[in-house]
């Protein structure tokens, strides 16, 4: 089995789901031409991303739990030139692994043909993480991590699934059962504000030693090396 110190939840919630994720890069080949003396002679690579934009964002709830975020897009040379080129930078998140591949290959279906004239677009990447989906054995192992928590005066909740992914999704993926959330609680992940509870941290290490120990208040013998 695997354990997964990613930053403790609130309650001290043991995670055994995650979505998994997904990380394309869009890059739009258009056609440069003066705006002024020969702009019908361009093919707007940012007119192109536009459209795809539109249509990959419309892939929002195309099967639960299914997001797909544009979240960076730049392109273009000068206001007065049309745009030979526009690269935006795609996230997606999926809770089932056969949804994540559905997904990136409804992607895929939106380049085919040229979303406008003399154009294209080409898409890289693909899945970046599978999901940590709930397994009985990790819920079992989640009860006697719990135990073991219980006794250092911790929480012992299971957590809701969660939107990120972690090192737990890449050790599921090739079948070891896994769990996550396991290090000391923290709040403001990903941002300026990220912080540890220090207080948290004596407690974390013991729940983590009885449970390497087998002492957790159940009669479970330690997970074997």
């Amino acid at each position: 089995m695997a354990l997964v110190f990613e930053a403790g939840r609130a309650g001290d919630a043991i995670i055994t789901r995650r979505k998994g994720t997904l990380a394309m890069t869009a890059r739009a080949i258009g056609r440069a031409a003066h705006a002024g003396n020969a702009h019908a002679q361009g093919a707007s690579a940012i007119r192109a991303m536009a459209r795809f934009i539109e249509s990959a964002e419309a892939l929002n709830g195309c099967a639960s739990g299914v997001t797909i975020n544009v979240g960076t897009v730049h392109g273009g040379t000068s206001k007065n030139t049309v745009p030979a080129q526009c690269v935006a930078e795609l996230d997606g998140r999926f809770e089932r692994a056969d949804d994540g591949v559905s997904l990136v290959s409804r992607l895929r279906d939106l380049v085919r043909s040229p979303l406008v004239e003399g154009t294209s677009v080409v898409l890289e990447g693909g899945i970046a993480r599978a999901p940590l989906e709930r397994w009985e054995e990790s819920a079992r192992w989640m009860q006697r991590y719990g135990g073991c928590q219980r006794l250092a005066g911790l929480g012992v909740a299971e957590s809701p699934l969660q939107g990120g992914g972690s090192d737990a999704s890449t050790t599921a993926s090739v079948g070891v059962p896994s769990i996550d959330g396991l290090g000391p609680r923290g709040s403001g992940f990903h941002t300026l504000d990220e912080r540890v509870e220090l207080d948290s941290l004596v407690p974390k290490c013991e729940a983590l030693v009885r449970f390497l120990l087998g002492v957790g208040g159940d009669g479970f013998s330690p997970p074997s090396a």
